[in-house]
């Protein structure tokens, strides 16, 4: 009987340490950065509720890591822009108990940039693995602490896996608080003169399209000029090639005796279009013609 009781307490003193005395904080993330995304609206699919992967024990932890997952995208991934959607798509989120006491993880995300009609623009993903030694100060291996802490140690790796993926495979479609493209992001400058840019949407715009495909980052930029620039216009009037009758300028530019810069160094310029004079001083002969007769009278 007594050794019945003595049981029974331990029992409940482990339940209690575990389960009443042990606090389980929820994971917040809104104080990392915010991953500014160029799209109207973010949405989060998970496609890995507890028990989907065979012996996965994700599921008795006080926060499973699907819903941590949940929380992480919530928290971080923001709309910034007109058009477009971006999708957070979680494939797995398990916890394996492994033979010798240990503890496997693994999550697998991904992060799809669609535009308004669903075409896939851009794709991100992240996949994070861990093995972890249970605290047996918190009990067992699958003790609600250590399968907290399991959780824990999984999205610390995932924040920054899934940051670095979106910063180098998404960075097209990363945008400040401002709305204005970050580093890295591809900007469209307008041909119009008017000097503005900005970062294309996912929409597509007819005069300034840009497209992205790929999980390695490739980049697909097509630009339909609406006019042609300014700078191009004035490069047809000026041309960067000497002309090779008047190679300074022609007889528009011969008055001009200093260059711009102000060293009043003297070009030489060719002769302006005219009759080519005699020199003054000097005079001018006329040839009489003959009358048919000599100064001999013959």
């Amino acid at each position: 009987m007594l050794a019945t009781v003595i049981a029974t307490a331990s029992v409940l003193s482990a339940c209690s340490s575990d389960d009443t005395m042990t606090s389980f904080p929820p994971y917040q993330y809104s104080y990392l950065s915010k991953l500014q995304l160029n799209v109207a609206s973010v949405q989060v699919l998970d496609h890995a509720i507890p028990g989907s992967v065979p012996g996965d024990e994700s599921g008795q932890a006080p926060i499973p890591p699907d819903q941590a997952l949940v929380q992480m995208a919530q928290d971080r991934l923001v709309a910034a822009g007109q058009s477009g959607a971006a999708i957070f798509t979680i494939d797995r989120a398990s916890i394996l108990h492994q033979p010798g006491g240990t503890l496997s993880g693994q999550m697998d995300a991904h992060l799809d940039i669609n535009s308004p009609t669903g075409q896939q623009l851009g794709v991100a993903e992240a996949h994070v693995t861990r093995e972890f030694k249970p605290d047996v100060s918190k009990g067992d291996a699958d003790s609600r602490a250590n399968l907290y802490a399991m959780t824990s140690q999984m999205m610390q790796d995932m924040n920054v896996e899934l940051e670095f993926q979106i910063r180098h495979n998404l960075k097209d479609w990363l945008v400040d608080a401002g709305g204005m493209p970050a580093v890295g992001a591809i900007q469209t400058q307008s041909l119009d003169g008017s000097g503005s840019s900005g970062v294309q949407g996912v929409a597509g715009d007819t005069a300034h399209g840009v497209t992205a495909a790929g999980t390695g980052g490739e980049t697909a930029a097509t630009t339909t000029p609406a006019s042609a620039p300014a700078s191009v216009s004035a490069q047809a009037v000026n041309p960067a090639e000497p002309d090779a009758v008047f190679p300074d300028g022609g007889p528009s530019a011969a008055s001009d005796d200093t260059s711009s810069s102000g060293t009043g160094t003297t070009q030489k310029r060719s002769p302006t279009a005219g009759y080519l004079k005699l020199p003054s001083g000097q005079t001018k002969t006329t040839a009489t013609p003959s009358t048919g007769s000599n100064s001999s009278g013959y």
